[in-house]
């Protein structure tokens, strides 16, 4: 049996993904999305129904944890004093218990949903409207009206220009509506007052004078930072505040009204808002990969002006084995310490010499005297000098004389690394008595004051790096883990996990239980461990800005 462990997961399933086999299919959502809306995310293929569910299948958690999950959310809507949240958690429990007993594809479509269907999630202004195709319209409504009734609900129906809508949470300022228009199911929030032209604008019954399908802005954006056509989106930075400053759209005005606020005073602060927005320009997201039966990866891009670029790429420092996809997991930082102190005392002064006048933005002025101070602190002087990134690999874990023991290689990157080693040693004494020499060559260390599951301990230098390794088999694993490469882009930050992590986990709490581990955590720890090949995060520094990927390797 299937579990469905919360409304997240059923979004995360309409929203599909992508794979090889990806049909292409182009969507007519693109034309309810206004060329000019402050954010949006939207979907041009979709992918074969059958892989998607059966990724679904795979990749679900098993055992009792819907139920669990069940009776936090009751326990949560029992302590909720707030009626709206009250009848939000009543939803999605509903919802929960709604898809309990699904085990085929042809279950999934008996309830309307289509599982690869085209989405598209936009801003009316910055009212939120989110559109996503159906299977079936009237199993669907059938289903919806199951939910409802479950969660104890009495959905208020409406209707204009012939279509009908579902008010689903009680009366309030502002509401959550459904409605199922063409094909597709539409969620949005709106004014507890609308008028019926602006209900008519959510519904799609009155089109934006320009559209993302007319405007062709959506393929655009994947042509230039190579996404698929499997969803993508923007936060337009500059757009948000316009619109929050002066509602151009009716859907902000009445938002706006309903919640009883003024647009924000921004007179006193556009040149504030330029300076802000023309160094962030907005976020980005796509994939550039997505194969359920192989790699996917999701790219978030942080969109910078090019002097933080500049000073983001002066950051990036080559450290040994940084990206490696090696042993049982890694973490690591490309990160120049005292370049970072260098830029953080530069941007301070710059906020200084020209504070922020704008009341809204006092806070900024603030934090960056806080930041600042940072760069005086007698530890960050000490370590920045010596220190210019890290990279941490496990390679083993296992139980030793009753405790966990991890076995692996630690690799501090410096430009000076004689000097590292003197800062080292004050906290590992017997460092400075190896008489190291930036030769590779690795020497062992014997000191009391560690664990006693540590067998072996073993210490190597070069010309820009120091390792450790602990509990290594063959001491030559340091002189190869300083000649390891180096990131071929500006990697600042990676962290690598591979399925046997999970594995290990779990053998380890399995043969030495934690009272706050349970055995479906365990189970859980097992099912991550057959499902992923691997899962990595990788922060760099790209021609826009900072970019990150989530990347997911299923395995065989």
């Amino acid at each position: 049996m299937i579990k469905k462990t919360s409304l997240l997961a059923s979004l995360a399933l309409l929203a599909g993904g992508a794979s090889l086999d990806a049909q292409a299919a182009e969507t007519d959502l693109l034309g309810y999305i206004p060329a000019n809306a402050p954010y949006f995310m939207a979907t041009r293929e979709t992918l074969d129904q059958q892989e998607v569910f059966a990724f679904y299948q795979r990749t679900m958690l098993l055992g009792d944890g819907l139920e669990r999950d069940l009776e936090a959310l009751r326990e949560q809507r029992r302590n909720e004093p707030n009626e709206q949240a009250q009848a939000f958690l009543s939803l999605v429990i509903a919802l929960g218990e709604e898809f309990e007993d699904i085990d085929t594809l042809e279950d999934v479509h008996a309830r309307g949903i289509n599982v690869s269907p085209n989405v598209a999630l936009y801003g009316l202004g910055i009212l939120p409207v989110m559109r996503f195709e159906l299977e079936d319209d009237a199993a669907f409504r059938d289903t919806f009206e199951r939910v409802v009734e479950r969660a104890g609900l009495t959905p208020r129906i409406g209707r204009v220009e012939g279509t009908d809508y579902w008010r689903i949470t009680p009366e309030d300022d502002v509401e959550l509506i459904l409605a199922i228009v063409d094909g597709q199911a539409l969620v949005s929030l709106i004014p507890g007052d609308a008028s019926d032209e602006l209900l008519a604008q959510i519904l799609g019954k009155r089109l934006p004078d320009e559209s993302m399908e007319e405007s062709g802005e959506i393929a655009e954006i994947e042509r230039r930072y190579g996404f698929t056509p499997l969803g993508t989106g923007q936060i337009r930075t500059a757009r948000v505040l316009s619109e929050l400053g002066s509602p151009r759209h009716p859907a902000t005005r009445a938002l706006l009204d309903a919640l009883g606020e003024e647009p924000l005073d921004l007179t006193a602060c556009q040149t504030d808002i330029d300076r802000l927005t023309g160094r962030f320009p907005g976020l980005t997201v796509g994939s550039r990969a997505y194969d359920l039966r192989g790699r996917s990866e999701v790219n978030l891009i942080v969109q910078t002006d090019e002097e933080v670029v500049r000073d983001l790429r002066r950051l990036v420092t080559p450290v040994p084995g940084l990206g490696q996809r090696d042993g049982l997991a890694s973490f690591g930082l490309g990160l120049d310490l005292s370049v970072l102190l260098e830029l953080v005392d530069t941007y301070a002064r710059q906020i200084r010499e020209a504070p922020f006048s704008c009341d809204d933005l006092q806070q900024l002025n603030t934090l960056w005297d806080e930041t600042s101070a940072l760069t005086s602190d007698p530890m960050a002087m000490m370590i920045a000098p010596a220190l210019s990134g890290l990279n941490a690999r496990i390679d083993r874990l296992y139980l030793a004389k009753g405790g966990p023991m991890a076995t692996g290689l630690l690799t501090l990157a410096s430009s000076n690394p004689m000097t590292l080693l003197e800062n080292a040693a004050a906290f590992l004494p017997e460092l400075s008595e190896l008489s190291l020499m930036p030769d590779g060559e690795p020497r062992r260390l014997k000191s009391r004051q560690l664990p006693a599951q540590v067998s072996t301990l073993y210490a190597a230098m070069s010309e820009s790096a120091l390792a450790l390794g602990v509990g290594l088999d063959d001491p030559s694993t340091l002189t190869n883990g300083l000649q390891a490469p180096v990131a071929d882009d500006d990697l600042l930050l990676n962290i690598f996990a591979t399925g046997d992590l999970y594995t290990a986990l779990a053998d380890l709490l399995i043969k030495s239980p934690q009272e706050d581990v349970s055995e479906e955590d365990i189970a859980q720890l097992k099912h991550y461990g057959e499902i992923y090949d691997s899962l990595e995060v990788r922060v760099s520094v790209g021609d826009e800005g900072l970019e990150t990927s989530f990347a997911m390797d299923m395995a065989d």
